[in-house]
């Protein structure tokens, strides 16, 4: 039996380009007799592939970066043994976010593949063409980047599946990591080449700043710091992006399209279109939301993040509160919350309109400055350093060590990038995991802990009952 699962989330990116056109014709006409000819079949696809990769930001990998980390705990005791699996640091391979994540990036990938080798043939305009495989090639290297980074290794695959025989014939074996990663280089480096120079000023699309972002970001998580912060300083000279004047303002309604922003996710409510952050990150108590309604409690802040922003950083009213005030009896009451992404004013809390911003001006700045930092430049670091701490309304830090600069800029990444899944794999990238988080717990008086062979997620269980070739992750 090989890998059915796989093959059927390879065989759904065959046959679902776009759910709109889904509904006009039978699954077995969309590919070979009427789609993927025109610029518009092609554009409407790209959509689907963004559409799919969003599903991760949705609530996922949330779990995974926040709550895993001394982020976010679980503040309900309603919770499912899913959820309270990563708020325990005791993830199984049964557990179905795991799976989640797993069938949603390879989706992605098979979407991308598919638009990939049908471009190949298709007759369209030569700069839409080579943009839209930039966009593809963009998006197959972030699904492997996120497979990489949570399970260690991936099937790796170029190909378009039409029917399991296919798929029964090729090699779709979990590959190491450093393979991983130089599929995903090469594949970034070619949408470099591919996407045109101009900024695209809709931030739900990549570009060419967007690629060279995430080419810095997969360099920094190997330890190749020159090769980092040459990318990076690419991205800052080209003058495209800037700090936005006001934090808040990155979160809230009306974010769109800032020019802080490099890569963003669109969200639109009133239409079943909309985030659920409002509930994911908020208390299970009313006082808060609009109309009374609840938020979840089952990503709310820790106490450690709270007491993590210095004294008078702008950014802790914009990132998380701690009262609210009860719409029953009007007293205040203590409950920690999230405010990232968060609107107070929706109708329903669970169709939020506020996009979500997958890569930003300001983690370039912090990435620069540890690239710098661990290639002996700790001088010029401290300089990108400030610029973030200073539209915090922080000052400067100065004349530091290479250890304590690294300590101040792994401590500004966490305020600075709270509940934006990124803690959790910064820490696994410098090799801080275990020493942060069991301390998190044992301050807490709680006997979890983080093992070696934990800083990789399981093998999804399904997988492995289906192809026991596939061999679990080490410590499952």
């Amino acid at each position: 039996m090989k890998l059915k699962l796989l093959a059927t989330v390879l065989l759904l990116g065959t046959l679902s380009s776009c759910e709109d056109f889904l509904e006009l014709q039978p699954d077995s006409q969309i590919n070979d007799q009427s789609f993927y000819r025109t610029e518009n079949d092609f554009e409407s696809a790209m959509i689907g592939v963004y559409g799919t990769f969003k599903n991760l930001y949705n609530t996922d990998l949330f779990y995974i970066a926040e709550l895993m980390a001394d982020n976010a705990e679980i503040s309900i005791s309603s919770s499912s043994i899913t959820e309270v699996e990563f708020d325990e640091l005791n993830v199984t391979p049964s557990n179905t976010i795991v799976q989640s994540v797993w069938n949603t990036a390879l989706y992605t990938v098979a979407r991308c593949n598919i638009i990939l080798i049908r471009l190949e043939s298709a007759d369209i305009d030569d700069s839409v063409k080579r943009r839209i495989a930039g966009e593809a090639r963009f998006m197959r290297a972030y699904s492997y980047f996120i497979l990489v980074q949570t399970f260690g290794r991936a099937p790796l695959t170029d190909a378009e599946f039409r029917s399991p025989g296919q798929i029964a014939g090729a090699d779709l074996s979990l590959k190491p990591r450093e393979e991983v990663f130089s599929k995903i280089i090469g594949d970034l480096k070619e949408a470099e080449l591919l996407l045109p120079e101009e900024l695209n000023p809709n931030k739900g699309y990549a570009s060419r700043g967007t690629v060279k972002t995430l080419l810095g970001k997969v360099y920094l998580t190997q330890q190749q710091y020159e090769l980092a912060a040459a990318k990076l300083r690419e991205v800052i000279a080209s003058g495209q992006y800037s700090l936005a004047g006001n934090y808040k303002s990155l979160f809230s309604t009306g974010n769109e399209n800032l020019p802080e922003s490099i890569f963003e996710l669109k969200y639109i409510s009133g239409a079943n279109l909309g985030n659920s952050y409002s509930v994911q990150f908020t208390p299970a108590s009313t006082g808060l939301l609009a109309n009374g309604q609840q938020g979840s409690g089952r990503i709310t802040p820790t106490l450690s993040l709270i007491e993590a922003y210095e004294e008078g950083d702008l950014r802790k009213n914009a990132s998380v509160g701690e009262y609210i005030v009860s719409n029953l009896t009007g007293e205040r009451a203590y409950s920690r919350h999230g405010l990232k992404f968060v609107d107070l004013t929706a109708e329903n809390p669970r169709d939020g309109s506020i996009n979500f911003t997958v890569l930003r001006y300001a983690d370039v700045l912090l990435m620069y400055a540890e690239a710098l930092n661990e290639a002996g430049n700790g001088t010029e670091a401290e300089d990108y350093l400030n610029m973030v701490r200073n539209r915090a309304g922080l000052g400067d830090l100065e004349g530091l060590s290479q250890e304590a600069l690294r300590q101040a800029i792994a401590q500004e990444r966490r305020v600075e990038l709270a509940y934006e899944a990124h803690r959790w794999f910064d820490l696994v990238r410098t090799g801080r995991a275990q020493e942060v988080v069991n301390a998190y717990y044992a301050g807490k008086g709680l006997n979890f802990s983080v093992a070696n062979h934990e800083l990789i997620l399981p093998i999804p269980r399904r997988e492995i009952e289906i192809n026991p070739a596939l061999e679990q992750n080490p410590g499952y």
